[in-house]
């Protein structure tokens, strides 16, 4: 990482400088722009008004004034205030489980009984990261990587390994979406769906990717067992094989533990089949998640402020996305303040209304995916696109949930590629951007011309409800 940023050349700025720049271009675009705006009904089922095509109709201008612009960071933090309680919680949660050892010695016993059963080990490690992605969890696994990278090497594979089985699964199970409420449950609620509605496309989304995926990985796996030469980190790989690496110091496999990641799942069940079967928004989710961390610190009788301390550390890692989440929410006010919103809503309606919804989707696959370079929050960009897309959809007659897809999976499978989403994960695992690139792009080209196969299939079929 400290080389990387000795090197000369272009280098993005911090992304919360980027947002603020475009708070700023689109608070000067309400100067230039003109204001309108259309007429919005309320569907059956929908959780927020939708577009009415062909009402559009121009307002007095009404631009940006400078202290609207500097309310906005705040109003941006209102208009996202959900989303961020359940980061937090979830990130808190987390850490209180992690802090229990579980997870520590859960793998040290995985380590002791998987001699000459590595490769089961790749795929096991490989589907629990991917079924964290599915539920949204990208930063929330930062804590178990340097367990993770300690496991592979112990198991006689390269760090490459570890890097590719967290990174390549935090692809396939964030963007396939199932129950992500950060990227997928945002979106839908902004586009006015029932949340994780379409769940039975996305899990045939998440098998295409998981096994796509996978062949690369376990490709990878077994040709380094057989030759190290082929290893992307040679040198290091072959000086590793003829010593022992050790998973840390060892954490007793107890029936506590046992039960706290058994709760964990437990936990994960509920939240998935409350969701589905008794339509729980984010606020029962949170509720959920607070009842494990209250569950964990009964029964391992961690002290009360130890918990609490645990909690505020878990949350404290994820407050760099809460507030590029509040500042993208901030951009959109500001696009509203000043009217301009729908205005450029028609404007891409009219550009867009004769090309076929093929042409459509890939640009729009194209652009979201173009975009996430530049900010890699999921739920951040989903409050400053989806307000964008939504109505778009409406006026080209793409129903909202193509569109939700379209935008997950051009934001999904790049948040592990781009390096403003990958270098900080890189240097955890001891990678270089180009080593990480020269392993995953041959993986990454598969996903994205799948992700698009999938979205125009979803158009023919108009998956919905609307």
């Amino acid at each position: 990482m400290e080389n990387l940023q000795k090197k000369k050349g272009f280098r993005l700025p911090h992304v919360y400088i980027i947002m603020l720049i475009l708070m700023v271009f689109v608070s000067i675009l309400t100067y230039v722009v003109p204001a309108g705006t259309f007429e919005r009904f309320q569907p059956p089922g929908a959780m927020m008004p939708v577009v009415k095509p062909g009402t559009y109709t121009s307002l007095p201008s009404s631009p940006v004034t400078p202290i609207q612009f500097l309310s906005s960071v705040y109003n941006g933090f209102v208009r996202a205030s959900s989303i961020i309680a359940v980061l937090l919680i979830a990130c808190g949660m987390i850490q209180v489980l992690q802090s229990t050892g579980a997870f520590t010695a859960g793998i040290q016993r995985l380590v002791k009984r998987s001699k000459g059963k590595e490769i089961w080990v790749v795929v096991l490690f490989y589907t629990l990261s991917v079924i964290l992605g599915v539920l949204g969890w990208a930063e929330g696994q930062y804590p178990f990587y340097p367990i993770v990278l300690a496991l592979f090497l112990s198991l006689g594979y390269d760090r490459m390994v570890g890097t590719g089985v967290m990174l390549l699964a935090l692809a396939v199970g964030f963007t396939s979406g199932m129950m992500n409420p950060f990227s997928v449950g945002l979106s839908q609620q902004i586009a006015g769906l029932p949340l994780f509605s379409g769940i039975g496309y996305r899990f045939i989304g998440f098998l295409v990717f998981y096994f796509i995926a996978l062949f690369f990985l376990l490709r990878y796996c077994i040709k380094i067992k057989k030759d190290p030469s082929k290893s992307i980190v040679a040198a290091e790989y072959q000086q590793q094989r003829a010593t022992t690496v050790e998973v840390g110091e060892e954490v007793p496999f107890t029936p506590k533990r046992m039960a706290a990641l058994i709760l964990f799942i437990v936990t994960i069940f509920f939240v998935v089949l409350g969701s589905l079967k008794f339509h729980w928004q984010f606020p029962q989710i949170c509720g959920i998640y607070i009842l494990l961390s209250a569950v964990l610190t009964v029964l391992f009788r961690i002290p009360l402020d130890t918990a609490c301390n645990e909690f505020t550390k878990g949350m404290m890692n994820i407050i760099m996305p809460c507030m590029v989440i509040a500042l993208a929410g901030g951009v959109t006010q500001l696009l509203e303040t000043g009217h301009i919103l729908d205005t450029f809503v028609n404007a891409m309606g009219q550009s867009l209304g004769g090309q076929s919804p093929l042409v459509t989707l890939l640009l729009i696959y194209i652009f979201v995916t173009i975009f996430n370079f530049f900010i890699a929050s999921g739920s951040g960009k989903s409050v400053i696109l989806m307000p964008i897309l939504s109505p778009l959809g409406k006026i080209l007659n793409i129903n909202q949930q193509v569109l939700v897809l379209a935008y997950q999976y051009g934001d999904g499978f790049t948040n592990t590629i781009w390096p403003a989403g990958t270098l900080v994960v890189l240097s955890m695992f001891g990678i270089s951007y180009g080593q990480w690139m020269k392993f995953c792009w041959k993986a990454y080209a598969c996903l994205i011309v799948a992700g698009y196969v999938l979205i125009v299939i979803a158009d023919k079929i108009k998956l919905g409800p609307f």
